[in-house]
Formats: structure tokens, sequence, C-alpha cells
């Protein structure tokens, strides 16, 4: 065999193991095949922050601050076994995907939540130990609630879709997840809550399921702009600003044993701490805050700033 013929063959054999070896994602690699998921998941991640701030403070009762940092590509289960402080995790189900949103909430930020929902405030020391308390669990169901609602405003923004809470693990060894790319995208979450920063969530998204979900974001269907009767528009405005809602104030919520209610009598006087932070409900939502005072001899609530 001449040194040509050589050459030859082991070019050959170099292109034959290039073909068997499997193709490997790059999300994350600028410029790489997948560069579009990752440019499209950017847009949800924009959106995450202002989502969740209306819709936890909705839920908490009080207003605060959302900043979502950038997320970082990590293996799933490194992420998992650095996870040292007390914690819960948070699954979701993006549409009919098979790979769940894992969503890890610290407990100080739950604890902070169940005082800031009952009208007091976080003093940024205050933590929970041991098993879970009712009061706790109970806001666990709340947050997921509020965080779903939140992912799917997010998610809007590439399509439409649902986000479903599905359950709570306690613990992370409880946590299976089957992944043929071990890869995740960790969002950090942190919540300025009275006075005081929490880092509060991670929102984990797996590689597994920006893949399954690429397909969905071609569609011709979803890129199809709606025309909108001008009319219909108008007369639609027209009869929304005629419905009645009901507005309300809340200016404390005082937690009292039942052994004490049992003993109220008339004339009984209830302690209030006075506050400039009292929310405005609108049906079931916090419209906005203020502060209670008077105006012509009647009692008035006066608007500080809207949610």
């Amino acid at each position: 065999m001449t040194n040509s013929q050589s050459s030859a063959a082991d070019t050959s054999g170099t292109q034959s193991e290039k073909a068997d070896t499997p193709i490997s994602h790059s999300l994350l690699k600028k410029g790489g095949p997948d560069d579009i998921l990752l440019l499209a998941y950017k847009k949800v991640e924009k959106k995450l922050e202002s989502a969740l701030k209306v819709h936890l403070s909705n839920v908490v009762d009080c207003d605060l601050k959302v900043e979502v940092g950038d997320s970082e590509k990590l293996q799933f289960q490194n992420w998992l076994s650095g996870q040292e402080g007390a914690c819960v995790y948070l699954e979701f189900q993006l549409g009919a995907l098979e790979n769940p949103i894992l969503v890890r909430i610290a407990r100080t930020f739950l604890v902070a939540s169940v005082d800031c929902f009952f009208g007091g405030q976080f003093d940024g020391e205050a933590q929970s130990t041991g098993p879970l308390r009712k009061s706790e669990i109970a806001m666990i169901e709340r947050l997921g609630g509020s965080i779903a609602n939140g992912l799917a405003v997010s998610w809007s923004t590439l399509l439409e879709t649902t986000v479903r809470y599905n359950r709570c693990h306690y613990v992370k060894d409880d946590i299976e997840l089957e992944l043929e790319d071990e890869d995740v995208l960790v969002s950090p979450a942190a919540v300025h809550l009275s006075g005081h920063r929490i880092a509060a969530i991670d929102v984990i998204q797996t590689l597994d399921g920006l893949i399954a979900i690429e397909p969905q974001l071609n569609r011709p269907h979803l890129q199809k702009v709606n025309q909108i009767d001008p009319v219909w528009k108008d007369n639609l405005k027209d009869s929304v600003e005629q419905i009645y809602l009901p507005v309300r104030s809340v200016l404390a919520r005082p937690t009292m044993q039942l052994s004490e209610l049992s003993r109220l009598a008339v004339g009984d006087i209830l302690p209030v701490a006075p506050t400039d932070n009292v929310p405005l409900i609108v049906g079931d939502r916090v419209f906005a805050h203020g502060s209670i005072g008077e105006q012509n001899g009647g009692v008035a609530f006066k608007i500080k700033n809207f949610l």
C-alpha cells in the first residue's frame, strides 16, 4: 500500500467514527445549533422577574421586590448535592412535557411569607427548624399556585401553554428526574421583603425540557398576528368599565387563641399596631398599599403605591 492509499484509508476511518458519534446539544455554546433555544429561554427569564413579583405579592399580601439573576448551566446532581440549607422543592408541569420545572424555596422565605401573610413583618432573623408547621405547609400550597401563574405568564412570551403545580418534595433525596441530558439551567431569584434580602428561590429548567419544547416554537399558527375588530374592542372596553368590584382594605390581622376569643365581650378592645402599609384589595387581589387617615370627619384611605 502506498503512503497516499494509507492516508486515504485513515481519513475514511475517521469520517466513519465521526458518523457514529452522537451529536451533543450545545445549548449554551454561542452560535451552536441549539443557540436559538438559549435565546428563547432568555426571554422567559426576562419576564419571570416581573411575573413573580406580581403573583408573590398577591399571595403574601405584602409589597416585595424580586431580582432574577442570569441562569447558570450545571449538572443536576451537582446542583442538588450542593443544597445544604433548609428548603423545599416544588415541581411544576409545563404543558404536556414529561420533564418538570423545579423551584427551590428557602425555608427562610417560607417563614417570612407566613409572617407577612398574617399582618406581621419579617425581621430578617426569624428562623424555623424541625418539622414544617401547618401554617408553612398551607403557605407552600399558596406559593405553588402563585409561582405556577408566574411561570405561565413568563412562558407566554414564547407560546401559550399551561403550567400546573404538581407536588412538593420536603427533602432533596425524594427528587427523582429521568434525564437524558444531565445539564439544567438554574436561575436564582432573590426577594426583598420587609427591607431584607432573601436568597429565596431557584428555578431549575432542564435542557431536556427545552429541547422537547423547541418544535412548538416554530409552528406557523404561533406566528400569526390576530386582527382585532376596533368596534368590538371599544364596546368591550365600555362594558368592562361598567363592572362593579368589591374594594376593601385590611388594617390588621391579629392572631388570638381560641380561649381568648371565647372570653371576648362587648366593650373589649383589641390592640392594633399602627401601620402605613395597609393593603387595598379589589376582589381577591391586592391592588395597592396605603395608610388609613381622616378626611372631612370620616375614615379615609390614602394610596401610597400601586402593584
